[in-house]
C-alpha cells in the first residue's frame, strides 16, 4: 500500500502527516499545490467532498483508492 497527501507544504498539518508517513516508513508521494493553482485543489476537494488540507487517500495493491481523510485521520488509521 501506499498513500498520497494532497496539500500546501505551508499547511503545518500537510507537513505533519508527511512526516507521519516518513516516520512510519510508508510509501507515499505529496502533491503540492501552490497558491495560483487553488482552483486545481479546489477541484480535489471537491471531488473526495473533503474541505480542507491534507487529503490523505491510501492506495490499494489492486490500486483502489481509500479516502483516509485529513492529519487526525491518518493518526487514528495507522495507530489501528
Amino acid at each position: 500500500m501506499r498513500y498520497v497527501v494532497f496539500g500546501r507544504e505551508t499547511c503545518p498539518y500537510c507537513v505533519q502527516a508527511v512526516d507521519l508517513l516518513k516516520n512510519k516508513q510508508k510509501d507515499h508521494k505529496f502533491v503540492n499545490f501552490q497558491q495560483s493553482q487553488a482552483h486545481i485543489l479546489q477541484e480535489v476537494k471537491d471531488a473526495y467532498d473533503w474541505p480542507t488540507v491534507p487529503i490523505v487517500l491510501q492506495i490499494g495493491d489492486q490500486h483502489d483508492i481509500k479516502l483516509i481523510g485529513g492529519y487526525t485521520d491518518l493518526v487514528a488509521h495507522l495507530q489501528s
